[in-house]
């Protein structure tokens, strides 16, 4: 769009609003309704004080689970144990068989010819 001379000049109009918009500040109202009904909704569920009893009952209970858990160490200390001086029986069993079968393997058995050792008395 060019000017030409003669034709009219158009300038844009700024058109503005009069009167108060009710809708922003009752939006505004709304959402200052819900914050303040959060925070009275925090206040009051919130947990009451934790009482002595409470306390106790909560010491009670570790002392429990501590004693539960020296009793399981104990135990598995013990199987442990167990199972060690089971292999180390196994094992001088063993050690045991296979002096058994090197004596018997060195010294044969007497023959009719050899002359039996006699009994002691």
């Amino acid at each position: 769009m060019t000017y030409q001379p003669g034709e009219p000049i158009h300038t844009p109009q700024r058109t503005e609003r009069e009167g108060n918009s009710t809708a922003a500040w009752a939006i505004a109202a709304i959402v200052a309704l819900v914050a303040i009904l959060a925070v009275v909704f925090m206040v009051v569920s919130r947990d009451q004080a934790v009482s002595q009893q409470d306390l106790v009952n909560v010491a009670e209970q570790a002392r429990l689970e501590g004693a539960l858990q020296g009793a399981q160490a104990a135990a598995d200390r013990t199987t442990a144990e167990a199972a060690e001086a089971a292999a180390q029986a196994r094992a001088a069993a063993e050690e045991a068989r296979m002096a058994t079968v090197e004596t018997v393997t060195r010294e044969p058995a007497p023959t009719a010819e050899e002359p039996q050792p006699e009994p002691l008395p």
